[in-house]
């Protein structure tokens, strides 16, 4: 099988596109008989290619008109290259390889969904409005198979008539190599913390991760657990408003914004922390399609805490590899976090086995196996 794997969101940018892209093209790449990446041209992407190990080709365009230039030029290059199966990340791209399967050069359109996309609309206006949602039907029925990361995401595609057959779905993973459990006694004692409880996030500073929330339930708590420390991972608009609502909260001294890290300083905060949590909230078109950070903490054995929003309780097995509460609850959140103050046997217990999950199945390497095995199924 050859593919070309269509992006609008790839490496050295991040986010959690970029990451599903770059390690299943990865994998992929080493399964097929040729792997090449169609991606956005971005400063730095030179360098990051040139040791990437998967051949991409670089379009001088906006992420968001990727597909302009490619009606034009995916039909060269799928001849070019021989390729018969075109997978994409993002369904805005599609018009291309829909035109290149016309045409009888490709058999196969593949397609990854992760929620905020499937929701979105740019116009205002009430005919364009459903107009563009009449052409996402449109495009989504031509694709062969979908591989929507959550059973959220899985529903919204049920809600544009995609047939049920035609969808797979296949969770997101992370890497058990970068993120493990390991002993970090000494970086809790240059941070002062050693004998602290500790809560972690990291994320984007924008409302819908719900920081707003965790600050409130801390105040709640604040007198309840003795050395409550929050660190925040992360930068965004909403982060000068953050710090504002922990002063007026009195839980300032509590929390410490932390700009973003490197790899394995990251893990070093992750098995630093007593519990992970980000209750997200919905806020349409945004929404969590997953949450790779929640697999990422449970990678390091830590119990997690989430909200019932979006994709995330297929992130969070409630109960077994963490909690799931209410949305915009600080009370429920705080119970949350008190109950695994109180019981670390039952908070142990949630981080063993996020992490045993971790390591059977919601890895990038079974989850690519499964992505892999299901395309080539396709005739």
């Amino acid at each position: 099988m050859r593919v070309f794997f269509v992006t609008q969101d790839f490496p050295p940018e991040t986010g959690g596109i970029q990451t599903y892209s770059f390690e299943h093209t990865k994998r992929l790449s080493k399964e097929m008989d040729y792997l090449g990446v169609i991606a956005p041209l971005r400063k730095g992407a030179v360098k990051h290619d040139e040791t990437s190990g998967v051949e991409t080709i670089r379009i001088r365009i906006s992420n968001a008109l990727l597909f302009l230039p490619l009606i034009f030029r995916l039909p060269f290059l799928v001849k070019k290259k021989k390729v018969d199966t075109v997978f994409h990340a993002q369904w805005q791209t599609l018009v291309p390889s829909i035109i290149s399967k016309k045409l009888g050069l490709i058999r196969n359109i593949a397609l990854a969904s992760h929620a905020r996309e499937l929701l979105l609309n740019p116009f205002k206006v009430s005919f364009l409005h459903s107009l563009y949602f009449r052409y996402m039907r449109w495009a989504l029925s031509k694709v062969d198979i979908h591989f929507p990361v959550s059973a959220y995401t899985k529903s919204l595609l049920l809600d544009k008539k995609v047939a049920e057959e035609k969808i797979q779905v296949v969770i997101n993973g992370t890497d058990p190599q970068v993120f493990f459990p390991k002993d970090v006694s000494d970086f809790k004692k240059e941070l002062n913390l050693s004998r602290s409880f500790i809560l972690l996030t990291v994320t984007r500073l924008v409302e819908r991760k719900g920081i707003d929330t965790v600050i409130k339930a801390i105040s709640i708590l604040k007198n309840e657990i003795d050395s409550l420390t929050y660190f925040v991972i992360g930068d965004g608009e909403m982060k000068e408003e953050l710090k504002i609502l922990a002063r007026e909260e009195g839980v300032d001294n509590n929390i410490e914004f932390v700009e973003r890290t490197g790899r394995e300083a990251l893990t070093d905060y992750y098995n630093a922390c007593d519990v992970f949590v980000m209750p997200s909230r919905t806020t349409p078109p945004d929404v969590e399609g997953f949450g790779i950070v929640y697999l990422e903490a449970n990678a390091c054995g830590k119990p997690v805490i989430g909200s019932y929003s979006g994709g995330i309780p297929s992130a969070i097995i409630h109960k077994k590899t963490g909690l799931l509460v209410e949305e915009d609850n600080p009370v429920k959140l705080a119970d949350a976090i008190k109950s695994l103050y109180d019981n670390k046997e039952f908070a142990e217990e949630l981080g063993a086995s996020g992490l045993q999950r971790v390591r059977d199945e919601a890895n990038w390497d079974a989850v690519s196996k499964t992505v892999i095995h299901h395309l080539q199924k396709l005739k």
